[in-house]
């Protein structure tokens, strides 16, 4: 009697085992407000490095790889991370609509980092500029307009100026009225004959705005993909 326990338990443990995948449980599907955390995180690291980076300021040892990882490695994660976490999602059509979507998002994340750097540096001059009669040194006309300045004492004012620097306008030897950064946070903006106005408040629209617009496109896309809908 034992003997034929065992033998239809065991069958029943090969009949279960022989059961069609179908009847599986689903896979846990990663919902929308997992993927719109995930978006609205990437968005509020990016701008909060471009603000601080120049505001703090962040050590100049720092500020290079901030720029990289909210320029670069942001953007490139809104697209990988989902494409990664998504690969066993099949889909009977490419999804365009969703892989549009994500598109979107990638440029508008690079130019949300470049225009939240922008504004970071406004505030940093606002914060701790000082007008000084700077000399130029060199002027770099290559990818884009770089002039290397000097104060009268000698001190070289970092990073280089790229506002204004026209090399059909400015040649080394010119004296130029400058504002600058005395942390090296913040490009210098010349004052070419009138009053440097700094707004870095004026930026929030368009922070704002790309911000939404990343977070709104990457969700609905990743949810798309997720879904394995078209």
């Amino acid at each position: 009697m034992a003997a034929d326990r065992d033998i239809h338990g065991l069958a029943a443990g090969a009949d279960r085992a022989a059961q069609p995948a179908e009847n599986a449980p689903p896979r846990r599907r990663t919902g929308p407000i997992h993927w719109f955390l995930f978006n609205s995180a990437c968005v509020a690291v990016s701008v909060a490095l471009m603000w601080f980076a120049p505001v703090v300021p962040l050590p100049a040892f720092l500020r290079g790889p901030a720029f990289v990882i909210s320029a670069l490695v942001i953007p490139l994660a809104l697209i990988l991370v989902p494409g990664v976490l998504l690969r066993h999602v099949t889909h009977k059509k490419a999804p365009k609509l969703a892989i549009g979507a994500l598109a979107v998002a990638l440029p508008a994340a690079i130019v949300l980092a470049v225009i939240t750097r922008e504004a970071g540096e406004e505030r940093g001059l606002e914060k701790r500029g000082r007008w000084t009669e700077a000399v130029v040194v060199g002027v770099d006309n290559g990818k884009t307009d770089e002039c290397t300045l000097r104060t009268r004492d000698g001190r070289e004012i970092s990073p280089q100026m790229t506002d204004g620097c026209d090399p059909e306008r400015v040649e080394p030897g010119d004296e130029l009225r400058v504002l600058y950064d005395p942390k090296g946070a913040a490009a210098p903006l010349e004052d070419d004959d009138t009053a440097v106005e700094l707004d870095p408040g004026s930026y929030r629209g368009t922070i704002g705005g790309l911000a939404a617009l990343i977070v709104v496109t990457g969700t609905w896309a990743c949810v798309r993909l997720s879904q394995g809908e078209t």
